[in-house]
């Protein structure tokens, strides 16, 4: 076996939580031993949990009478390095049959006919969730990674990060994420993202999960998300596809065992000579078992001469009995089978071999080097291991593989026959396509799916994963600009011979509002313009995105330079012309971007459209935030195809998408500014949004740079809003070595006073 040791590194420890511990409690000589289950997690995770001595946390599998867990059990857990979550029966009752299974399983697979949800079970949800966090809490330190897993506790990662900034916590979903469509139907939708979201890395087994998990987060919260990056409340949310593979090499071994050939041998007997077509599921209705018998009899139907050359083995592990939808599925699947035989069935011989029961993995390795043909028909799952299992033990490359579309593993596995589960006919015909396919076929399909099976493996999962978490960093803003270093560059402004300012506006200067033409200048903030202007050898520039004529209406009478449009146009301080920056631009594109942008504003209210001499914008501010996010993710989107080839950009700002041609932006426009610069000029920006990092980037070292607000920038350092901006720009003003003090009308911000 491959070491699969995570790269984690000196001192570094992995705490694991799932639902249910990988592990089976019994007596051995009259003491209660726990011993640990193989496959799966357990598999890909025990050697980072034991080699790390990190700990493993889950419920045991025997509820508990007073929330309080047994001591004995306590006892033979932690011997593993496992900590055991105590839940009642009415606890278990609602937060994993009623709300796990009856709600959130149904809801993720498509069945919404199946969806149950009450208030009260949710509750117990959460209170579960919480009770998981709790225990993490007791043993896990700043610098541990907890790697949560699944549905069961969609809550925790969230928890812990308010209780424990500093963990690196990892989520990974084990059943499908569905469509924005889908998901939205649940009540609680919300706290759930929100919950997922406390993690540093959330992971799912198909792109096609990640990119719904994405709409969701637009649709639901109104984020901006990135392909693989989701920036949330200061952080980096990464988002990775990586499906969950097997321990290959295991089942290959497996198959040599002398144990397992003697079952393959009375398999072989057993069959006569038959071919042999092989279902293996839990007995639950997102695996098509229904359709796939029906599929199977309507290849008998077709091909009569079939029914003494060929046998089903269909085996159902037991799944949920307590779940009333589960008690009607396993009678209507004994109906079936009990009709097919009857049907097609011969004296001595019945085609359908139905097992209502688990099967041993030896057993199980025998099914499948026996089986001519796999039948892997989910009408909706995760991702299936059945499949690589299947393909893994086919060590001759041989047998044929059939997999539903809607089956996580078919992303994988594309040299399998894929087949629509709910298409009763296309199933018979692929059977008989798979059992006419010669061998030279089979083996051109299995093996580079058993080369990628186990180069994919369980191992590579988990390592993948884990530093991947152990990667994730808090996108962090900068520090806010206070205390000593503030007092010291204060006597820097002071004692300088010049000083120059560039100034945004929007966001900036002054509060965004609800629609742009509400941001008129007060007068407070033409008085700090006034006095800021006339201060001796100090130059101020006003740079925003606000159209000329706009800036000259609101700010025009302020002693300031004016740079509007981006930096398409200049208008120096005491002149009354706005000089274009780029005056030979192409606006050949205007006419179809503004039909767009119209079109978009036509079917999202409270949003409007912006025309400028140069660009146009779309804002939304005051649209609905998940409708504008939504929209506005398409919009930029569409435009960068549209206009893909000609000289624009398309920016997305803050609740604003704008065209503008290239070339043109803050950074551009105030670089022969500074090339002007003399030697110890005090130089000063600040601005809030992203086309402000144009400008910042173009700063000389010597100058400081301060974001607005609270978001990672090129800036090294931040003021929290632009009041604390106005109070900072007031007090320096007043300096000694200037005019006579101007009056500070504002006071600073809780933030900057901290």
């Amino acid at each position: 076996m491959k070491d699969a040791r995570p790269i984690l590194g000196e001192g570094e420890r992995l705490v694991l939580v799932s639902n249910r511990l990988p592990v089976i409690l019994q007596r051995q000589g009259g003491k209660l031993q726990a011993e640990m289950a193989a496959g799966g997690l357990a598999t890909g995770l025990s050697r980072p949990h034991r080699e790390t001595g990190g700990w493993w946390i889950g419920w045991p599998g025997r509820p508990s009478q007073n929330e309080q867990l047994d001591p004995e059990i306590d006892a033979a857990l932690r011997q593993q390095r496992m900590i055991g979550v105590a839940l009642t029966e009415a606890e278990h009752l609602s937060y994993y049959t009623r709300i796990s299974n009856r709600c959130l399983w149904p809801l993720f697979h498509y069945f919404t006919d199946q969806v149950e949800y009450a208030e009260d079970d949710w509750e117990t949800y959460r209170k579960v969730n919480r009770k998981f966090t709790d225990k993490v809490l007791e043993v896990a330190q700043d610098g541990d990674l907890v790697f949560v897993q699944d549905f069961h506790l969609m809550l925790v990662p969230e928890m812990l990060r308010r209780q424990r900034p500093g963990l690196r916590i990892g989520f990974f979903l084990h059943i499908p994420f569905p469509s924005s469509e889908i998901y939205r139907v649940l009540p609680r939708r919300g706290e759930v993202l929100r919950g997922l979201l406390g993690a540093d890395m959330v992971a799912f087994h198909t792109l096609d999960y990640l990119r719904h998990f994405r709409s969701s987060l637009r649709r639901v919260l109104g984020l901006e998300v990135g392909p693989r990056i989701v920036p949330y409340e200061g952080r980096e949310v990464q988002l990775m596809a990586q499906p969950l593979g097997i321990d290959a090499e295991e089942w290959r071994a497996r198959g040599k065992q002398p144990k397992v050939r003697e079952q393959f041998e009375r398999l072989q007997q057993a069959a006569q000579g038959r071919r042999i077509i092989l279902g293996v599921d839990r007995l639950d209705y997102t695996k098509g078992i229904p359709a796939r018998l029906k599929g199977f009899a309507k290849l008998l139907e077709n091909h009569p001469e079939l029914a003494d050359q060929v046998m089903m083995i269909q085996v159902a592990v037991p799944s949920r009995v307590e779940v009333e939808a589960y008690r009607h599925l396993k009678d209507e699947v004994d109906r079936l089978a009990g009709d097919i035989n009857s049907r097609f069935g011969q004296p001595g011989f019945e085609p359908l071999h139905y097992q209502f029961r688990g099967v041993s993995p030896d057993a199980l390795s025998a099914l499948y080097q026996i089986a001519d043909v796999a039948l892997v028909t989910p009408l909706r799952d995760g991702l299936n291991l059945v499949a690589k299992e299947y393909v893994a033990a086919r060590t001759r490359d041989d047998g044929v593989l059939i997999l539903g579309e809607f089956t996580g593993a078919a992303w994988e596995l594309g040299e399998a026959l894929q087949i629509n589960p709910f298409d009763i006919a296309g199933i018979a015909e692929t059977l008989k396509q798979a059992l006419d396919m010669s061998p030279t076929e089979q083996a051109r399909r299995m093996a580079p799916m058993r080369r990628r099976v186990g180069q994919a493996d369980v191992h590579l999962w988990a390592d993948k994963c884990l530093d991947t978490i152990r990667k994730a960093h808090d996108l962090k803003p900068p520090p806010l600009f206070q205390g000593e270093l503030r007092s010291k560059l204060e006597q820097s402004w002071r004692r300088a011979p010049r000083r120059l300012l560039f100034l945004d506006y929007d966001g900036t200067l002054r509060e965004l509002t609800t629609l742009p033409s509400q941001a008129v200048p007060d007068e407070a903030l033409l008085g700090l313009l006034h006095a800021l202007g006339r201060l001796p050898a100090t130059e101020v520039w006003v740079v925003s995105g606000r159209p000329p004529d706009l800036l000259d209406e609101w700010l025009g009478e302020t002693p300031v330079g004016l740079i509007a449009e981006h930096g398409a146009f200049l208008r120096p301080a005491g002149q009354t012309n706005f000089q274009p920056l780029h005056p030979q631009t192409a606006l050949d594109w205007r006419q179809e971007v503004q039909e767009i942008f119209e079109k978009v504003a036509s079917r999202v209210p409270g949003s409007l459209v912006e025309a400028k001499p140069f660009g146009l914008a779309w804002h939304y501010r005051a649209a609905d935030p998940s409708h504008g996010v939504w929209q506005a993710r398409d919009l930029t989107q569409h435009l960068e195809e549209v206009l893909g080839g000609q000289p624009v950009e398309v920016l997305s700002g803050n609740k604003v998408v704008e065209v503008r041609p290239a070339g043109i932006d803050k950074g551009s426009a105030v670089q022969h500014l500074l090339e002007r610069v003399e030697a110890g000029t005090f130089v000063l920006a600040a601005g809030d949004d992203k086309t402000d990092e144009d400008l910042f980037r173009k700063l000389p070292p010597s100058a400081l740079a301060l974001l607005i607000g609270a978001r990672p920038s090129a800036a090294p350092y931040r003021l929290p809003d632009p009041k604390a901006l106005r109070h900072l720009l007031a007090e320096w003003a007043a300096a000694p070595s200037f005019l006579p003090s101007i009056s500070v009308a504002e006071g600073a911000s809780k933030d900057e006073q901290a």
